[in-house]
């Protein structure tokens, strides 16, 4: 079968027009999302990826979901677009300006200087100055024109070589879907972004969409329907580990790749709750990592097999566990209500007893301790702290 090529649109990124080929819980538990189809809502996110985001004095004390390494400098995101910078292991914070002021998900650095952020309302935005100076790669209203030709194309096609096994009543399933995306706006939450290297790199998000680039994010490609994904579930997180790339999501859905995206199969999951993080780890004496997959109500599980099985771990907690790090063999896990989880190995795991019920959406490793980041701002625990509070 003859299969047509890939038409392109064009974007515009910091002046320059950009070509973009036409393909069309992270869903956080701490920030629950429901897209309303109303036109009000439609204007209000194009105002959101148009404005950018607000300095404030105060910008460290409010939301904020994810934080990264650029390097030896960290990058924390969160609410109205808001970007935080820390050289100093977390101490001292200086807010930078973002491009938009949508709530941003998840951002991640490929080396010290580039890096990528996506959010609600469909925005990607990208720098290659440590987090400097950002710009808006793609938005919502991009993304709804990427899905509908992308679908609209493969439907006259007749198929995607790549997903033969999907019926064509599914893939014109995508296409109406993709129609009504267009018409209600730029409303779809990005959730999680991850880049292999500089070039290569993933975008999922809520209802199941999944882009890859191969270009820095000039340029990106829709997989959505490659995931055999029916119920369309959000995806809420992606880990490449051992060449394979891992995606986590809603009602205990995995996935796996071991061709770098661009076929997919489901792994058997072990329990039907949501996932929100992955994290590869060696704990103390074990020499193979292991994939943790972390869910609600203090559900843990770990794989030895890069996900083809799983093994539930004991926590002494039924809070949801959102997001994990580790480093020398140390894992730090946090949650909801202000969890924090901490050991050598996984079945030592201790709880570090939280001073208020804050929920923390993400935890990274610094020289001397973790910073966490939440629903009020930003932490840093020292692990002199975290010893005085284990004896």
């Amino acid at each position: 079968m003859m299969f047509p090529s890939i038409p392109q649109i064009m974007i515009k990124s910091g002046g320059n027009m950009l070509s973009v080929t036409k393909f069309s819980q992270r869903a956080r538990w701490c920030v629950g999302f429901i897209v309303m189809a109303v036109t009000p809502l439609a204007f209000a996110a194009m105002d959101r990826i148009e404005t950018p985001s607000h300095l404030s004095g105060r910008a460290a004390e409010g939301l904020l979901l994810d934080i990264a390494h650029a390097g030896d400098r960290l990058v924390a995101v969160g609410d109205q677009g808001r970007i935080l910078l820390s050289d100093d292991q977390g101490v001292s914070w200086k807010q930078v300006q973002a491009p938009v002021s949508v709530l941003l998900t998840s951002v991640y650095f490929s080396d010290a200087q580039h890096g990528w952020a996506v959010g609600h309302d469909g925005v990607v935005i990208h720098t290659e100055d440590a987090g400097d100076t950002w710009l808006t790669q793609l938005n919502g209203r991009q993304l709804n024109q990427l899905q509908l030709d992308t679908y609209q194309t493969l439907v006259d096609a007749g198929g995607d070589p790549q997903a033969q096994d999907l019926p064509m009543d599914e893939l014109e399933l995508f296409l109406e879907d993709a129609m009504v995306a267009v018409e209600e706006g730029p409303t779809q939450p990005l959730l999680d972004v991850l880049f292999v290297n500089n070039q290569l790199g993933f975008l999922l998000g809520s209802y199941g969409v999944l882009l890859k680039t191969e270009d820095a994010g000039v340029h990106w490609s829709v997989l959505s329907h490659r995931l055999p994904n029916p119920g369309r579930f959000h995806l809420n997180a992606l880990l490449v580990e051992k060449q394979s790339l891992i995606i986590a999501g809603e009602a205990g859905v995995l996935f796996k790749s071991d061709d770098m995206g661009d076929s997919w199969i489901a792994l058997e999951s072990p329990y039907e709750g949501s996932f929100f993080g992955l994290l590869s780890y060696a704990g103390q004496g074990q020499a193979l990592s292991q994939v943790l997959a972390l869910g609600l109500r203090g559900h843990l599980f770990a794989s030895e097999d890069s996900g083809d099985s799983w093994q539930q771990i004991a926590v002494d907690s039924t809070a949801s566990l959102v997001s994990a790090a580790s480093n020398n063999n140390e894992v730090m896990l946090v949650g909801q209500g202000g969890l924090v989880l901490t050991g050598k190995t996984l079945d030592k795991l201790t709880a570090f007893e939280p001073q208020d019920r804050r929920a923390w959406s993400a935890v990274t490793r610094v020289n001397d301790g973790w910073v966490l980041v939440g629903e009020k701002g930003i932490k840093r625990i020292s692990d002199t702290a975290l010893g005085a509070d284990h004896e």
